[in-house]
């Protein structure tokens, strides 16, 4: 952050005057004005260089803290449920993996209570959306998938074109596609013979969508329609006459759909308890596009029912967000007029005017480790059980998938050893800036022994200068002392002062029954280092004894924090709260009471939370008498910034005062010289 203060120089050569004062050199007088003049005010400046090392000294130690705040911010990723790193988190903490062998049919993802083992997985049926889908509004003749090269090779239809009939006979079909049908095949050789008597605007297309059609597409301009279409043999009827339109889209207006009706159509939808009460009321008139009609039925349901057009097909459906069998869509027409929604092609009953449609279940067999088979009844195609989360996308009657679940610790030790790494990191640097030793030969240097140094020899020496600003520095000390406390108390599943029976089981440290295998340093001048003293141990309580291995160290107390008569939280270390936190959970609220914690502080602003923070970063007072009681660094180098400036007001009037009084000598100097020089001439000695 940068601090808010004036700027000044930290030069330490004279001022000139502000003053327009002629500075006379002592020409008559034989004195160096300059030196005599810079020698009078040298204690004005000694004041000055003294006052801009402090500053300095000041400035550096901002330096130093924004390190460690910074490294203290990086460690604080571990706490930060947005943050890959996140520590506290269950996943975190999870031994588990789970694969699947048919991963068209099932995949699955575990947490740390999931059982190790195969689990057997047969899916009977999809959960399905509640779904209304209308007959195409295109021109598709639909036929059987299940004719064969005989049946269409001299197939017959007449195609009339502004009246014009033109007779249509296939040729030989040779061939079938891929997945078994003629069609293809059939569509490529009804081309071909319109293209073959001059036939232009009309084309043939295969589309399948569970069912299959022979799709005409009409963008001649002109009214078409094919009759029947049938077989060479004995007249067996393939596909049904129409007449061929264009095909519709969401940008197809309700007038190109036969709505021509002054009154539009409009219908009532319901697709929960509430709108069941109270059917959701949605009119629409000739000129809407169909675009237009869907976003009105989104926008009436807030999503929960989707109007879509298949640009393919020509089908218009209406499809419930939510699965499961409790999904569910009613749409009654309440048109007035001569059109209804069956001209969006919803087939709708005659007595009630409605069509409805309701959701489908996921059903799966499920058979866990050690465990009989049982079948389970789910709203929705992703859902856990026992700590597995499936995701279903198929069936597989008759042919179960297999999730094999595995535990394996390594993760979990890798993410440990990353944490702390980091921390270790952090406690290095924090003890090494309480312990070094200040050298009290190296100062801040002035702009004047900077002059006759070079940038090497000015790097070398201000680093030596920073050495030891922060020794034994209580905010330091602070953050140290509350770290190694964390570790020396237990945690408890509840703490009371009067028993120790609810500690939790575990304990830092490599040798006895309940030891992690994770510890501080013994070496005293590490600074509370964590090592990893038996990793064997630390797999072993991670794979038996995970619950209260979670429970020391990310466990989250449900306490709140004492209060006074008047308000005030009682202190953090130390209460019920504190007890009750895991070892993670403690070195977060720590460490955010000194830098703050991701995200807004208590204050409104992200960098200006945590004490530590604030006495770095924070500006409070513009004065220089204090009045706001605060004394931050800033607030420190902005007093020094308004000292060396009134310094150096003072030293440009003393200089003023001397430059005047040396001025007058000089004048009078050069009078005294011409009177004598006027007296010589008289007297006839000059």
């Amino acid at each position: 952050m940068t601090s808010i203060y004036p700027s000044s120089s930290t030069s330490s050569s004279s001022s000139t005057s502000s003053k327009n004062l002629l500075r006379i050199s002592g020409m008559a007088s034989g004195i160096d004005t300059d030196s005599v003049v810079k020698s009078m005010v040298s204690n004005y400046q000694t004041k000055i260089d003294k006052e801009n090392q402090a500053k300095q000294i000041l400035q550096w130690k901002q330096e130093s803290y924004r390190d460690i705040i910074k490294g203290v911010k990086g460690l604080q990723e571990y706490f930060d449920p947005l943050s890959s790193k996140y520590i506290l988190g269950d996943s975190a903490m999870n031994i588990n993996t789970a694969t699947s062998d048919t991963s068209s049919v099932v995949s699955a993802t575990t947490d740390s209570t999931a059982k190790a083992g195969t689990y057997s997985i047969e899916v009977s049926q999809l959960a399905e959306q509640a779904k209304i889908t209308g007959t195409s509004k295109n021109s598709m003749v639909e036929v059987s998938n299940s004719t064969t090269i005989s049946d269409w090779s001299g197939a017959k239809f007449t195609l009339t074109i502004d009246g014009k009939a033109t007779d249509i006979t296939l040729g030989t079909i040779t061939s079938s596609n891929s997945n078994g049908t003629v069609l293809d095949e059939v569509v490529s050789d009804i081309n071909s013979q319109m293209a073959s008597k001059g036939l232009s605007g009309i084309t043939a297309s295969y589309v399948n969508d569970g069912l299959t059609y022979i799709k005409f597409t009409n963008t001649s301009g002109k009214s078409a329609s094919i009759s029947d279409i049938t077989k060479s043999s004995d007249s067996t009827k393939l596909g049904a006459g129409q007449s061929i339109g264009g095909n519709i889209s969401a940008t197809s207006k309700l007038s190109d759909l036969g709505i021509n009706d002054s009154k539009g159509i409009s219908f009532e939808l319901s697709y929960d308890s509430t709108t069941i009460a109270k059917p959701i009321a949605i009119t629409a008139t000739s000129s809407d596009t169909l675009q237009s009609l869907m976003d009105k039925v989104k926008s009436a349901t807030n999503g929960s029912v989707i109007m879509n057009i298949d640009d393919t097909t020509g089908k218009i459906s209406f499809q419930s967000k939510n699965t499961g069998s409790a999904s569910s869509i009613t749409i009654k027409d309440t048109s007035e007029g001569v059109n209804s929604i069956s001209d969006l092609g919803i087939k709708i009953d005659v007595d009630t005017k409605s069509a409805s449609a309701t959701g489908k279940d996921a059903m799966v067999k499920i058979t866990e480790p050690g465990k009989s088979a049982t079948t389970t009844t789910q709203s929705s195609n992703k859902f856990t059980i026992n700590g597995v989360s499936y995701n279903i996308s198929n069936t597989n009657i008759g042919d179960p998938a297999n999730i094999t679940v595995t535990a394996n610790t390594d993760q979990v030790v890798t993410n440990f050893k990353n944490f702390i790494t980091d921390y270790n990191t952090i406690i290095s640097t924090i003890n090494t800036k309480l312990t070094e030793k200040k050298n009290t030969d190296y100062a801040p240097l002035t702009d004047d022994q900077k002059s006759s140094m070079s940038e090497s020899q000015i790097t070398a020496w201000e680093t030596k200068a920073k050495v030891g600003l922060l020794r034994n520095d209580d905010y330091l000390n602070g953050v140290m002392t509350q770290l190694r406390g964390i570790f020396s108390s237990p945690v408890y599943s509840s703490y009371s002062s009067s028993t120790v029976n609810t500690k939790i089981p575990l304990s830092l440290g490599k040798y006895g029954s309940n030891a992690i295998g994770i510890d501080t340093s013994s070496d005293v001048t590490d600074g509370g280092k964590l090592v990893i003293t038996d990793e064997t141990k630390l797999k072993d309580v991670i794979t038996n004894n995970l619950d209260n291995f979670k429970k020391m160290f990310s466990g989250a107390s449900s306490t709140p924090l004492d209060k006074n008569a008047s308000g005030q939280e009682e202190a953090y270390i130390g209460s019920k709260k504190y007890m009750e936190d895991g070892l993670f959970k403690r070195m977060s609220t720590v460490l955010s009471s000194y830098v703050a914690t991701p995200g807004l502080g208590k204050d409104g602003t992200y960098t200006l939370s945590g004490s530590m923070n604030i006495f770095v970063n924070k500006q409070y007072d513009y004065s220089a008498s204090g009045s706001a009681s605060k004394n931050t660094l800033p607030d420190q180098v902005y007093s020094k910034t308004l000292s060396i400036s009134k310094l150096k007001t003072q030293m440009s009037d003393a200089e003023t005062r001397y430059y005047a009084k040396f001025t007058a000598l000089e004048t009078a100097m050069n009078k005294l010289n011409s009177q004598q020089s006027q007296l010589s001439s008289m007297l006839g000695t000059s």
